[in-house]
């Protein structure tokens, strides 16, 4: 069973990375004229998604670090 050791060790960390990455920091959301314009999402790991309720606009992804 040591010879497993480094693959487990190698499996934690990557959970422990995934937990981080999908943690949320903070939510902020933009109204306008009563109705939200965009929704940005910031998440522990240093991600932040930027959601615009304009459907012609695309999701943004930005790394903060």
């Amino acid at each position: 069973m040591t010879q497993y050791t480094s693959i487990i060790e190698e499996q934690k960390e990557k959970l422990k990375q995934e937990r981080l990455d999908n943690s949320i920091n903070f939510i902020e959301v933009r109204f306008a004229e009563g109705k939200w314009i965009t929704e940005i999402t910031g998440y522990n790991s240093g991600r932040v998604v930027t959601k615009y309720n304009d459907k012609r606009k695309k999701e943004k992804i930005e790394n903060e670090i």
